[in-house]
């Protein structure tokens, strides 16, 4: 299995130009551990939304959008998929980080072990869902993936679960984060190349 880390790691490297939801929980800590960034939308305490809300964000942009989805929030809210079903936006790509485990509430088991995600996924209409094995896989495949998702893109990965406590709550505010991101998509990229 993966460590979650390098996952985020690998997917904030290749998504700047992106909008990227993170789920809550772990995964929205750890990824604001790894580097915080306007492009960058944490779901605190909104479980099992991120894929719908990353649906609505795609539908209003070019850009590929990108959501971090785990086993527990994705099972959670199966009706997301009818959401991605219905919209079926060809620029997203999410990615299910399946560890097994409700980690940020005691680490209890999830049901994921139950169910196929990639197949639920499929049938749900997404055109495309990819198993990734290992961290030099995902680092093959995620550039290519995030210029051109070929979407609605499901990607699935087996993770490792981090140790209790690891990463500390999220500092920025959550309407303070929602402005900021709302902020960046409406700025034009040409702009932001031009003053870099």
């Amino acid at each position: 299995m993966i460590r979650r880390s390098d996952v985020l790691e690998t997917v904030i490297a290749h998504g700047h130009d992106s909008p990227i939801v993170f789920t809550t929980g772990y995964t929205c800590r750890e990824a604001f551990s790894v580097r915080d960034a306007p492009n960058h939308l944490y779901m605190t305490g909104s479980m099992g939304m991120a894929p719908v809300i990353g649906v609505g964000i795609a539908r209003q942009t070019d850009r590929t959008t990108v959501v971090i989805d785990g086993d527990g929030a994705f099972l959670m809210n199966p009706g997301a998929l009818m959401v991605t079903r219905q919209y079926r936006p060809e620029n997203l790509l999410h990615l299910v980080l399946d560890n097994g485990s409700y980690e940020s509430t005691g680490g209890q088991e999830s049901s994921s072990a139950m169910f196929d995600i990639p197949l639920m996924a499929s049938a749900m209409g997404y055109r495309e869902c990819t198993r990734i094995h290992d961290a030099a896989e995902l680092r093959r495949r995620l550039p290519e993936l995030v210029r051109d998702p070929r979407g609605p893109h499901l990607l699935y990965v087996r993770t490792q679960s981090a140790p209790a406590g690891s990463h500390p709550r999220i500092t920025v505010d959550p309407a303070a984060n929602f402005l900021r991101f709302r902020t960046w998509m409406t700025t034009d990229p040409r702009e932001e190349e031009a003053c870099h």
